[in-house]
């Protein structure tokens, strides 16, 4: 399951990147097309949300890694005790 997740997870965040790249295009046209400062302050803050969400699926996948190998971890170590045990 653990993997499955990881798994999924990544899936997701790779399909998040191509959209992203088409947006952060999008914004950054936007950003440099501001007429006031108003617009170039939407801009700015598109630009900061889209980073934000992005730092959230890097530490989204960094916790699913690190949760499928803890788990893979333990399960060598029980299946070592196990062998001895035998």
């Amino acid at each position: 399951d653990s993997f499955r997740h990881s798994m999924t997870v990544q899936a997701e965040v790779v399909s998040n990147i191509r959209d992203d790249a088409a947006l952060l295009s999008e914004l950054s046209k936007r950003s440099e097309g501001a007429v006031g400062s108003l617009q170039a302050q939407q801009a700015t803050n598109q630009l900061l949300a889209l980073s934000t969400k992005q730092q959230l699926q890097l530490q989204e996948l960094m916790a699913a890694e690190f949760r499928t190998d803890a788990i893979e971890r333990a399960r060598r170590i029980q299946a070592e005790a196990e062998a001895k045990a035998a």
